[in-house]
C-alpha cells in the first residue's frame, strides 16, 4: 500500500537519514514549512492545502 510520511521542513534531514537507516531510501515524504504550532489557523489550513496537493500528486504517481 502506498504511503507518505508528512512532516515539516525543519525535519527534512532527519527524515532522509532515518528512511535510509531503516532500509527505505526512497520513502515518499511531503514536507511543509515549519512551524505548524503557534501560528494562525488560516496559515495552518493553507499549509495543509499545499501538502494535500503534493500528497495526492505523489500517491497518484505510485498507483
Amino acid at each position: 500500500m502506498p504511503t507518505i510520511t508528512i512532516g515539516t521542513d525543519a525535519f527534512s534531514r532527519l527524515a532522509s537519514l532515518q528512511s535510509r537507516a531503516m532500509g527505505h531510501p526512497d520513502l515518499a515524504v511531503v514536507l511543509v514549512e515549519h512551524p505548524l504550532g503557534g501560528i494562525d489557523p488560516d496559515e495552518v489550513r493553507e499549509k495543509a492545502r499545499l501538502a494535500t496537493d503534493l500528497i495526492v500528486e505523489r500517491l497518484g504517481a505510485k498507483l
